[in-house]
């Protein structure tokens, strides 16, 4: 039993012993305790908390408005690649019609050339004019 009751206060006075130490971290942080605690601590709470509300908002208003200026940006940037494209887009299917009628011509002139010279066709050197 003897035993029992060291153990009961040992763990009794390890329990309260922190208690002056938060007190103490308390009145280091500036917080009004108890008595200290009327109406001008009230006050400079009240002040504090809605200074710290108002700068928040600030902070948050000054967000917005950087997302907002950086989705107008994204959206220019956008819109100005999507014309770049089709700009390019343009150039290459005019000269890939460039390309067709340039092979279809060739194709023609050459079908006309093979009939007007079948020497040449046959691979004979001497009756095809080169």
């Amino acid at each position: 039993m003897n035993r029992f009751r060291t153990l009961a206060l040992f763990a009794t006075a390890a329990v309260l012993a922190p208690l002056p130490v938060l007190a103490q971290s308390v009145a280091d942080m500036g917080l009004p305790s108890g008595a200290e605690a009327g109406d001008k601590g009230a006050a400079d709470a009240e002040a504090k908390r809605k200074a710290l509300n108002e700068a928040q908002a600030q902070s948050a208003r000054a967000q917005v408005q950087d997302n907002e200026d950086r989705l107008r940006a994204r959206e220019a940037a956008v819109a100005t690649e999507a014309a770049r494209q089709q700009r390019e887009q343009a150039t290459y299917d005019e000269a890939v019609r460039q390309h067709d009628t340039v092979v279809r011509d060739y194709e023609a002139a050459r079908a006309k050339w093979e009939s007007a010279n079948p020497a040449c066709k046959r691979n004979d050197p001497v009756k095809c004019p080169r």
